[in-house]
């Protein structure tokens, strides 16, 4: 899979925007960090028991691991979810991805923090940027959905919520889009 033209269209999206006016770009300035070898990636995924899907794997060996992306930017591959945490279940990553449509509150109604915001309507998938205010979109690496985007916004009480597309659309919608977006 190519990625062929994204660090001169990053370079182009600099120099259209010197300022930094394009959300989140005083952030990650339109700069991403070098690409990781294929011996850090594979280490990850065999100490997490998962293989990335495919079009970000790619990325994250061609292009780079973290910076310039969509809102404030992309994460280093696994943070902050893989960190070894006291109290992270195991195996976070390799346990399926729980939903295949939207979802929201269990229960029908209002539930306990704790509960909303327990891992385990997350697992299966990786957190790639911070849309701002708490929201987040992350990448499926197991289940049905797997390579997929979702829109965590729980912190809203939106729910999580599909994206409708996989990582290499995701990332090529965010570098095409009009400077001012």
């Amino acid at each position: 899979m190519s990625w062929r033209g994204v660090r001169e269209r990053l370079a182009a999206l600099a120099a259209a925007d010197p300022e930094l006016r394009r959300f989140g770009a005083g952030h990650h300035r339109y700069e991403v960090s070098r690409p990781l070898p294929e011996k850090a990636v594979a280490k990850f995924e065999a100490r997490h028991g998962v293989t990335l899907p495919e079009e970000y794997r790619s990325f994250l060996l061609t292009v780079g691991e973290s910076g310039a992306g969509p809102d404030y930017g992309l994460y280093r591959l696994g943070a902050p979810e893989c960190r070894d945490e006291p109290g992270r279940p195991p195996g976070f990553l390799a346990t399926p991805f729980p939903h295949t449509s939207a979802w929201n509150h269990p229960d029908g109604g209002e539930i306990p923090d704790d509960r909303y915001f327990d891992e385990r309507w997350i697992t299966g998938s990786l957190m790639l940027c911070h849309q701002g205010c708490g929201a987040y979109y992350r990448l499926v690496v197991t289940g049905p959905e797997r390579g997929r985007l979702w829109f965590d916004d729980r912190v809203s009480d939106g729910g999580l919520s599909p994206c409708g597309v996989g990582f290499r659309e995701w990332y090529l919608n965010w570098l095409e889009a009009p400077t001012g977006s």
